[in-house]
Order: C-alpha cells, then sequence, then structure tokens
C-alpha cells in the first residue's frame, strides 16, 4: 500500500474545508449578484426574438389620450379598441400584464369582455397574495398563498389567466415561476402565452421538476424588447399596413412601463441595472421570460450534489497541483486555471445557456489553494534547509539525503519501511590493490565510483554504504515496491553495461558482481554520541550480499531474488531473467529463489534444455540433468549456471555427499 502523503492531504484537505465553507456561507450569493453580472459583461446584449412585442401604458400616452397618469383608471373600453384592433391586425396572443380585479363603468367592462371573447386568445393577469399562518403567541408557522383572480365577467371570456412571480434576492431577480407549486401547479401567464404561441403543445405546458422554476436569460437593459407605446399601438392597428407588419403572428404583451422610473410602479434589479437606478419594468421581464419560453433560452443553473462535487473537485485539484510543481509554475497554472474556468463559464454562457458559477471556482478557489500552495511551499522549504543541515552531520550527500531523512522526521530511533537492496563487488579487487599503490588504488576507487554513484541515484536509489570496493544501495518501496524493484533492476543492467561490457582501455571500468533483494528493512541513525550515520539495517541486507557473492559460483554477474523479480516483464530495456533454482544460501535456513537478469536472452534452445535439467536435478534425475546440461552447454558454452550444475550432478553422481535435499541447493561457503 501506497504510503500517504500529507503534504498532498493537507493540501486538498484545507483546500476543499475552505470551499466547503465558501459553498454553505454567504459567499454562494456572490454568484447571482457579482458572478451574474460578470458572465453577462463578456456576453454582452443579444437580440430578443421579434415575435414578442410590448405596448406600454405610459404617462406619455396618457397626456395624449387626455386619461390619467395612473394606467389603472384607464377607460378599459380603450383596451378593447386595443384589442380589437390587434386581433384585426392578426396579433397571434395578447397579454395583460394589469389585473382586472374590480369592475369599473358597466359599459366599458362590457366592451372589453365582447373583445376579450371575440379575439379567443387573450390571457389575463393574476395577483398572487401571500397570508401568514400564526400561532396564538404570535409565531408564524407557515405561509399561505392566495390567488386574486381578473372580474369574472372578463375572466370568463378571456383563454386563461394566470400570475407572474419572480422569487427576490438581496442581489435582485434572476429567476421566474413557470408553474406555481404552492397553487397547484397553476402556469404562469408567460407559460401560458408560451402555450398558446405553440397551439398548446403538452409539452410546452406539462409541469415537471425542470419546468416549475426558471432562470432568466436577458437580453438587456430596459428597452431592449421591443416596445411600442399604448398612442403609437393605437395609430398602427387603424392601419393596416403598418400594423400587420408590428403585430401579425406576435405575441403582444400590454403592461406599465416608464423610462422615468420616479413613474413606475413595479422595476426590479438585475444584472442590466445601471448605476443611475435605471432598473427593468415587470412587464419587460414578463417578455423576458416569455421571449425565452419561445426560443428555449432559459438558464440551465446546475445545482445539488454534482454541482458541490464538481467545485470540491476543482477546488482538490488546483490545492494538488501546488504538490507537484515549482512555486513559479504553480502560481502561472492557479491563475491560468482560474481564467480558464472564467472562459468555461462565459462559453458555456453564450453557447449552450448554462449559468456556471464563476466568483467561487474561478476567483476564490484559486486564491485559496495559492494562500495554501505558498504556506507549505515556505514550510517544505525551512524543513529541507533542516534535513539538509541533518544528513551533513550524518555525512549523507546532499543530492540524496532529503527523502531519506524526510522519513525520519518524527520517528527519532528510526522506523521501518520496505525497499530493494543492492550490494556490489568488484571482481579480482585484491588482485588490484596487490598490484597498485595504495594511492593509486584510492584513485582507481575514486573513479570507478565517479560512474557508479550517479547511475544508482538517477534511478531513484541511495547509496548507504560503502566499504572498500563494496556498495550497499536502497531503493525505497514506500511509494510502489513494483517501481522499487524495476528501478533497482534497470540500475544493475546500466551499471552492468558500464563496468562489465565496457571497452578495453576504459580505467573507470572494473568488473562487477550484483546482488539483489527486497524485503524490509530498518532504516535509523547507528553510532554514539557526536559519531551517528544513517545505516540501513536488516536481513536483506546480508541476503543481498550472499546473494551477490554466489556470482563467483555460478559465473554470472547480476543475480536478483524472486522478491525482486516479481514484477519483471521482458520488456524493451528491462534485461532478460532466467530461474536459476532454489538455494540455500550460506548461514541460512530457509530457501530462496534466484534468477539471472541479464540485458540479453539465452538462446532458446539453450534456455530450454537448462530449465529441463534443473528441474530433473530437483527431481533426483542426475543422470537426466546431466544429459540436459551438456545439450545447453554446447548451444551456449560459456553458460556459468550450466557448469555449476554439470559439476553438482558429476560430484554426486561419483558420490560425494553434497547437503542438497528437497529440490534446494545448500550452498557452504560464502
Amino acid at each position: 500500500m501506497q504510503r500517504l502523503d500529507k503534504t498532498l492531504f493537507g493540501l486538498v484537505l484545507a483546500s476543499l474545508l475552505t470551499m466547503a465553507a465558501a459553498l454553505f456561507s454567504p459567499a454562494r450569493d456572490m454568484e447571482q449578484g457579482a458572478g451574474l453580472e460578470l458572465l453577462y459583461a463578456l456576453r454582452g446584449t443579444r437580440q430578443p426574438p421579434q415575435e414578442v412585442v410590448i405596448i406600454t401604458l405610459d404617462s406619455r400616452s396618457a397626456r395624449a389620450l387626455g386619461q390619467s397618469e395612473r394606467p389603472e383608471r384607464w377607460p378599459r373600453h380603450l383596451h378593447a379598441r386595443l384589442v380589437n384592433g390587434l386581433v384585426d391586425r392578426g396579433a397571434r396572443v395578447i397579454g395583460f400584464d394589469v389585473l382586472f380585479e374590480r369592475a369599473r363603468e358597466p359599459e366599458g367592462d362590457q366592451a372589453l369582455a365582447d373583445a376579450i371573447h371575440r379575439a379567443g386568445n387573450v390571457v389575463l393577469m393574476e395577483g398572487l397574495s401571500r397570508e401568514a399562518v400564526t400561532r396564538p403567541d404570535g409565531q408564524i408557522i407557515a405561509h399561505v398563498d392566495h390567488l386574486t383572480r381578473p372580474l369574472p365577467l372578463l375572466q370568463d371570456a378571456a383563454w386563461a389567466s394566470g400570475p407572474f412571480i419572480m422569487p427576490k434576492t438581496p442581489e435582485g431577480v434572476f429567476e421566474f415561476w413557470g408553474f406555481i407549486p404552492s397553487i397547484g401547479d397553476h402556469p404562469s401567464l408567460p407559460m401560458l402565452m408560451a402555450q398558446l404561441m405553440t397551439a398548446g403543445t403538452p409539452a410546452a405546458i406539462s409541469p415537471s421538476p425542470d419546468t416549475r422554476l426558471h432562470a432568466l436569460n436577458l437580453y438587456g437593459p430596459l428597452g431592449s424588447i421591443r416596445t411600442l407605446s399604448y398612442t403609437e399601438a393605437l395609430e398602427r392597428v387603424a392601419d393596416p399596413a403598418s400594423g400587420d407588419a408590428a403585430f401579425r403572428g406576435k405575441a403582444v404583451l400590454i403592461g406599465f412601463s416608464e423610462f422615468n422610473q420616479s413613474r413606475q410602479g413595479d422595476i426590479f434589479r438585475t444584472p442590466y441595472s445601471t448605476p443611475d437606478g435605471l432598473d427593468i419594468s415587470g412587464v419587460e421581464l414578463c417578455a423576458t421570460a416569455l421571449s425565452n419560453l419561445l426560443d428555449g433560452s432559459t438558464l440551465l443553473r446546475p445545482q445539488g450534489a454534482p454541482l458541490l462535487a464538481a467545485l470540491l473537485a476543482w477546488s482538490a485539484a488546483l490545492a494538488a497541483l501546488w504538490r507537484f510543481a515549482t512555486t513559479p509554475r504553480a502560481l502561472a497554472l492557479s491563475a491560468g486555471l482560474g481564467l480558464a474556468w472564467i472562459g468555461l463559464a462565459a462559453w458555456s454562457f453564450v453557447w449552450h445557456q448554462v449559468w456556471l458559477p464563476v466568483i467561487l471556482p474561478g476567483l476564490l478557489a484559486p486564491l485559496v489553494a495559492t494562500a495554501f500552495g505558498l504556506f507549505s511551499h515556505g514550510r517544505a522549504a525551512r524543513q529541507r534547509e533542516r534535513d539538509l543541515e541533518k544528513a551533513l552531520a550524518l555525512g549523507l550527500s546532499r543530492k540524496g539525503s532529503e527523502k531519506l531523512v524526510a522519513l525520519l522526521r518524527g520517528h527519532e530511533g528510526g522506523r521501518s519501511v520496505h525497499g530493494v537492496c543492492l550490494c556490489s563487488d568488484i571482481e579480482a579487487y585484491t588482485r588490484l590493490s596487490e598490484t597498485l599503490s595504495p594511492a593509486a588504488t584510492t584513485e582507481a576507487l575514486n573513479r570507478y565510483f565517479a560512474r557508479f554513484l550517479p547511475v544508482v541515484e538517477a534511478h531513484g536509489g541511495h547509496v548507504m554504504d560503502i566499504v572498500g570496493d563494496s556498495a550497499m544501495c536502497l531503493w525505497l518501496a514506500d511509494d510502489s515496491s513494483a517501481d522499487a524493484c524495476r528501478q533497482a533492476c534497470a540500475a544493475a543492467l546500466e551499471l552492468h553495461r558500464l563496468m562489465n561490457e565496457a571497452p578495453a582501455g576504459d580505467d573507470t571500468a572494473l568488473p562487477t558482481r550484483f546482488g539483489l533483494h527486497y524485503g524490509p528493512v530498518f532504516l535509523g541513525e547507528v553510532g554514539a554520541d557526536a559519531r551517528r550515520e544513517l545505516r540501513v539495517v536488516g536481513d536483506i541486507v546480508n541476503t543481498s550480499s550472499r546473494i551477490q557473492s554466489i556470482n563467483k559460483a555460478l559465473g554470472t554477474r547480476i543475480l536478483a531474488s524472486s522478491a525482486v523479480l516479481a514484477h519483471h516483464t521482458d520488456a524493451p530495456g528491462a534485461g532478460y531473467a532466467r530461474p536459476l533454482g532454489r538455494f540455500v544460501l550460506a548461514g541460512k535456513r530457509s530457501p530462496i529463489d534466484l534468477h539471472e537478469l541479464s540485458p540479453a536472452p539465452q538462446p532458446a534452445d539453450a534456455r530450454q534444455a537448462f530449465d529441463t535439467a534443473r528441474q530433473a536435478y530437483a527431481d533426483g534425475a542426475l543422470d537426466l540433468a546431466r544429459l540436459h546440461l551438456r545439450i545447453a552447454l554446447a548451444a551456449s558454452p560459456g553458460d556459468g549456471p550450466a557448469h555449476f550444475y554439470v559439476e553438482r550432478c558429476e560430484s554426486r553422481l561419483a558420490g560425494q555427499p553434497l547437503p542438497d535435499a528437497d529440490g534446494c541447493i545448500v550452498l557452504t561457503q560464502k
């Protein structure tokens, strides 16, 4: 199991907790304010559908018609005149964003009812009031919504009637109800008009969780949707040419709207509200809702668990990059990814009408990840300084010290780890030292290790000890045992190429044998008082040294235990492993499977003959084993393991006692 990366875990956890706190705090409301304003600013205004026209009951028309500046007091025969004219000019749907709840002059009411009945396509406004239900102590326990319907005379003449409700927030309005669940999923005014415009298709009127509450997709500031004053509309319906062009096949919405908003009763704050206080009227928002339904552009707003999971995953990813990138690169990536999210949100908003959050993931999450990342990098830099000081005190090189010393952090006496141990030994070192002076021998060893050590470190290993001509190296498997084994084998093959296959005259290359074993070791400080060194202690250190020494008897250069080669594959560059049998090493009691690792495979017939001979030897069929060994040697005369087995067979056939038993070769010499 891989060791927990505490730094990564800490960064991700801190970022997740901060993002979760923001998601469940008032900071989330910024998406409805600054976030939505940013998306509209990046998108700009867009063209509304031409099928929707607004007719405004405004003060200019009141003066022109000689009527009160309060439109609710206008005589209803004016509305009847307008409705009749719109019908004559081919308006497909007529909607009134005016609540006709009280009777007025009987003649005017009847004229309007007759005009509405003649049209057959008029949708009237309904009011919605909320009444609080209280306990005897005055505490509110519930709310009940009540519909205020139009005058029955007009209600009976109309095609339908419905309210227009927009939930209000401190940032303004950005949603409307298509169906109002508190009054039995009653359809709203824009939903009814959209149904009539689309010939009453079931899909346009069927309530569902997705059609109840819609996010408004604004077209622009006040006046973006085509708007005519009441007097202009009366003039146009009286002229067949201009009236047909203005209203035929259109949805016409009649309501209060003023550019002079000191006279406007219902105005609402939106992202298009101007700094001087110019908001959008209710009738234009109703027309916007109708237009959204007609062109299918209501905003899709991901919410709930999927959005929460996506934001948390994004926050975790931003934090995680600080674990693997340098400070300058992490800063650039954090800023770039934040801008990329904002760009993605703008693209989704413009082309797919998807309202993604931008403030939290595009600005807050990168800032939070950067803050925690800078803190983590600063703390890591201070820790590296302390580790380096300790590593130098333990006699380690600067390059290979940090990870080893970091493993001991918080473990004063040391700790157990798993790893691959490689032991090496120079062939004929005794003869070399006898023929050279001590100074020349030292110089030769320095040249040798100057090539040896970088190979180990380049493959992720650590040189833990050098004694004379022997080196003991360690590959830590705290992250992945497979990677550690593969890297150790790759290093052994590279060292074999440099030392055992070097051209003649290369004075930096000395023939070397290698032994590899995998298992648990104890990594800790060894020594006393001021003389302490970091050392690896454990059975695999001794075992890898014994494995290395068997190379001499077997005539091989690289031997590895089966534990090391458990993840080996004959991939290009990975070398070729062949099993040599089970051995009980000198001074050991448990057998171990050994393999020869070589850069090139044995000839196929030699390898097959050797495998057959090895199995025959383990079964006690010595004559059969010797026969196949001779076949193997005929194909590969220099095969050391085959010579080794031949000698064992002949010794046993000659009656010489050997301690081999249970299919294992027992070695008595180190």
